[in-house]
């Protein structure tokens, strides 16, 4: 797929390595990095598309 694939699944594989209260703010912040990468990768797609139906 995309790079940013790639950067979602490794962001998410951090924010799942994280354990403990004292690290749970940096498991949501590396949820949520998850979550904006796969969104981007998404409009990559729908882009992707848009540009071969013109």
């Amino acid at each position: 797929m995309s790079v940013y694939k790639d950067y979602a699944e490794s962001r998410a594989d951090r924010a799942a390595e994280q354990t403990g209260g004292d690290k749970q703010t940096d498991a949501i912040g590396e949820g949520l990095s998850a979550i904006a990468y796969a969104l981007l990768d998404v409009a990559a797609a729908i882009r992707e598309q848009t540009e071969a139906r013109q």
